[in-house]
């Protein structure tokens, strides 16, 4: 793991969006998301993160690691969870090249 750094404005507002709609464990993953930094990225260029959260905030009742999906054109996004806390943004697409920034938000379809 290596220095933890703050999200970038496209990478809180992808989280963000996300994060906006009503899901189990919602409440507990905005609470966090404020405190969210990103520890690693993924090695294929695309724009997925690696996060830890303050471990003061409350974790989410969550029994699966993904809590929460969207569609973007040509692929989608994930936000995995561990033991409750936010975890992971993923962003996956169908293209044979990986995406390099996550997608505005008006393409985030919940």
């Amino acid at each position: 793991m290596g220095n933890p750094r703050p999200l970038t404005p496209n990478e809180r507002i992808t989280l963000d969006t996300l994060l906006s709609g009503d899901f189990p464990g919602a409440a507990e993953l905005r609470a966090q998301a404020p405190t969210a930094r990103v520890i690693g990225r993924c090695d294929c260029g695309c724009p997925t993160i690696d996060l830890v959260v303050n471990e003061a905030t409350p974790r989410a009742p969550l029994r699966k690691s993904v809590a929460v999906e969207a569609d973007v054109p040509g692929g989608g996004l994930i936000v995995f969870v561990d033991g409750g806390r936010l975890s992971c943004l993923e962003y996956w697409t169908f293209e044979d090249r990986p995406a390099t920034e996550f997608p505005p938000p008006a393409q985030i379809a919940r």
